[in-house]
């Protein structure tokens, strides 16, 4: 089985695109093109994307086909965190938040490890591992104490962590209540007064 690394430094100094890229290698894979993009859409895994006006300006990834392009990557993967330092911080960071489900919704606040191993991944693969694991478990336990126990703005554990969201032209962007504060550590009392910034 071959594994792809691709380098966005490397595309450039090559002078092409990603996109010109991923092309060549689906035409050196003799890959359906058309197929495929019937395939997606039925699955729904992409999807019409269209301007102000509501015509139709190409594709772009549903949330389904966002989560199938990480875990693929993922998987992919020859450079991940050790598994055993990646369940010891999933059980701690699940024993931080509440039991049981979220007031008024079917989420549990926490999932069960080996999702919140998959987080975990996503959010090193998108933030890089320069942070230690008591960093990451105080971030996350002056997250939920700064809720006091009123906790109806609070994340679940996994958008906490890492949360995909589509953009105003459809792009799909990452945003980790984590990272904001671990980056904005002292500020935590700033960061959970922004309760707008919070919702699930």
């Amino acid at each position: 089985m071959t594994t792809i690394c691709l380098s966005e430094e490397a595309i450039r100094q090559n002078g092409v695109c990603l996109g010109e890229v991923l092309l060549m290698l689906a035409v050196c894979n003799k890959a359906d093109l058309s197929k495929a993009e019937v395939s997606l859409i039925q699955k729904g895994f992409i999807t019409a994307a269209r301007n102000e006006d509501g015509q139709p300006i190409g594709w772009r990834l549903t949330n389904e086909g966002s989560r199938m392009i990480d875990s693929v990557i993922l998987d992919s993967s020859k450079e991940q965190e050790p598994q055993d330092r990646l369940v010891s911080l999933a059980e701690r960071l699940k024993a931080i938040f509440p039991k049981g489900k979220k007031a008024g919704t079917n989420y549990y606040w926490a999932e069960g490890v080996t999702l919140i191993v998959r987080r975990l991944k996503l959010f090193f693969r998108k933030y890089g591992n320069k942070f230690t694991d008591e960093q990451i478990i105080q971030a996350a336990e002056k997250y939920v104490q700064g809720f006091n126990g009123n906790y109806t703005y609070m994340r679940l554990l996994k958008y906490f962590i890492f949360k995909e969201k589509i953009g105003a032209a459809g792009e799909v962007e990452g945003d980790s209540e984590l990272i904001s504060y671990m980056e904005n550590a002292g500020q935590e009392e700033e960061l959970s007064n922004d309760w707008t910034s919070t919702l699930k």
